[in-house]
Formats: structure tokens, sequence, C-alpha cells
């Protein structure tokens, strides 16, 4: 029964890191709890936090030209 209860509060919190998560950083701002400066803001200061993929490697993602097909 304990297990349960255990697990049910580890999903449910997951659950409410989901969401809270991908709410819009508007609505986090009204809730009182705005994200950390330069981390998943609108300024595009995404690479202080190192979270981004381009922030830990230094590599830029760059379109790649794809051949047309001859038919």
């Amino acid at each position: 029964m304990l297990q349960a209860v255990i697990v049910g509060l580890i999903v449910a919190l997951a659950a409410l890191y989901v969401v809270w998560r991908y709410l819009p950083a508007r609505w986090r701002q009204r809730l009182g709890v705005a994200p950390a400066p330069g981390c998943g803001g609108d300024d595009g200061g995404c690479s202080s936090c190192g979270s981004c993929s381009t922030a830990g490697g230094g590599v830029e993602e760059k379109p790649v030209a794809m051949p047309r097909s001859r038919r």
C-alpha cells in the first residue's frame, strides 16, 4: 500500500513538472515564479545556462541541402 502511494506521488509530481515546464512564461510570471534569466526565456540567451544543444558543444546547426530527385 505504501509503495502505491509513493509511486502515485512520484507520477503526480512528474506530471506537474511537465505541465509547469510547458506553461507559457507569461502564465508562470502571473503565478509568481519566473524562469531563471537566460534559461528558456524569450530573450534568446539560452547559452548561459548550458541546457541548449549548441551551448555544450559550440557547434551550430546548419540546414542540409537535399538534392532534388529527377523524375
